[in-house]
């Protein structure tokens, strides 16, 4: 006997349709149909670290793990002593002074640190600032919130004057006035980076139009060639209008941990605290014990990190000059590359997804198109630095083959 189903209503909220499909898991879905077919795949796609933890963090785990206290639900805006390690950290690298108790919250990642302040800060009728091409969950955030978010398109090579003209231009004439800029430096997935005078400028204007501001510091101990990223928080009074989010998911290679913070306003940091009691129970207090370990004696562990990233960048300019790569850039932070599509007869026409598609397929070396983070990214690729060297120049010397073929 056939029992016919319900007529049922469609399972999908209205703000799915402004969701466009998430061209990572398109990649990566053609990555994993070539290692089904026997191909030696070389994904530099996902900034997904590959390196190992330190040693001394996972000793602090194996040990955390043995007591029975530690396997209980943990609070959900982080244990105080991970806090106050976070706060000796910031205070060393960056003579920031941080209040562990009403500056800091603990995330699970601070990818979750962004996406639920927007649902405490953003709604209907509310809107955002965000430099484009922007990694994903700085333009969808907002928009799952019910927001608007508007790009300004990161133009120089090295933002500056420009962009902050635009997004003064911005704040002067949208109405109603954008209630948040979002910033990213160093930048996700451009690489591009901005000094402590971009800051200054940028609290100067908030403070002077009212808006607040929320800088994504994922990639701010991947620097090198000299470069040291500076915190928002550096600038006098930006703890008023400002926060940070940072992750040890790149600097300790600690991705899979999901250990994030967000600090700064306390009124910020109270709004993420209030919303995050009713998604989650925080982190498991074994890793906020083990983070500890991290953040308080890991600072030789991230320039080694940092330098290594530095090697793999040089490895991989080497080798797209060889490959015959006619114009390529060098950043001075971040562990990805961000390089324009080549030109070569081979691709002649092609755009950034078709370029990726196709150099996937036939040399087996994979990319992620820079228009999968907005319309200003097409004619660009995003490459992770997340193979060795070695691994690296296999890549290049496949992409070598395939340009002159």
């Amino acid at each position: 006997m056939s029992h016919a189903l319900p007529s049922l209503p469609d399972p999908n909220a209205a703000r799915m349709s402004l969701l466009p499909p998430y061209l990572l898991g398109r990649i990566n879905a053609l990555n994993d149909e070539l290692r089904a077919q026997g191909v030696d795949v070389i994904d530099l796609g996902m900034g997904n670290p590959v390196d190992p933890v330190q040693d001394e963090v996972l000793a602090a785990m194996r040990e955390a793990l043995t007591k029975v206290e530690n396997h209980r639900y943990s609070q959900a805006k982080g244990i105080l002593p991970l806090k106050e390690a976070f706060a000796r950290h910031y205070a060393r690298h960056y003579a920031v002074e941080l209040d562990p108790k009403e500056e800091i919250i603990a995330t699970i990642g601070s990818k979750e640190a962004f996406s639920h302040l927007m649902l405490g800060m953003l709604g209907p009728g509310d809107s955002c600032v965000v430099p484009t091409p922007a990694f994903t969950i700085h333009m969808y955030a907002p928009i799952i919130a019910g927001a608007s978010a508007i790009g300004v398109y990161l133009r120089e090579e090295q933002p500056g004057a420009g962009l902050l003209e635009d997004i003064r231009r911005t704040f002067e004439t949208v109405r109603p006035r954008p209630k948040l800029l979002v910033l990213n430096f160093p930048h996700n997935p451009t690489a591009k980076t901005v000094d402590l005078g971009f800051y200054e400028e940028a609290v100067a204007m908030a403070r002077h139009f009212g808006f607040w501001v929320l800088n994504d510091f994922a990639y701010g101990h991947s620097c090198f060639g000299g470069y040291k990223a500076p915190s928002i928080l550096q600038v006098k009074g930006a703890k008023d209008l400002a926060v940070e989010t940072f992750t040890m998911s790149k600097p300790y290679n600690m991705a899979g941990w999901r250990v994030g913070f967000l600090a700064g306003s306390r009124k910020l940091v109270d709004i993420l605290g209030r919303i995050k009691g009713y998604f989650d129970y925080g982190i498991f207090q074994c890793i906020q014990l083990s983070a500890i370990q991290a953040l308080d004696h890991g600072d030789g562990f991230i320039k080694r990190q940092a330098q290594l990233y530095e090697r793999r960048l040089d490895a991989l300019l080497d080798g797209l000059k060889a490959a015959g790569w006619k114009k390529t850039i060098r950043n001075r932070a971040t562990m990805f590359s961000w390089q324009p599509v080549p030109d070569a007869p081979k691709v002649k026409g092609l755009n950034a997804v078709d370029f990726c598609m196709t150099l996937a397929r036939e040399t087996g070396v994979s990319f992620v198109p820079g228009s999968g983070f907005g319309a200003e990214g097409e004619g660009y690729l995003r490459m992770a630095l997340v193979a060795p060297e070695a691994r690296i120049g296999e890549a290049c010397a496949r992409i070598g083959k395939f340009l002159r073929s």
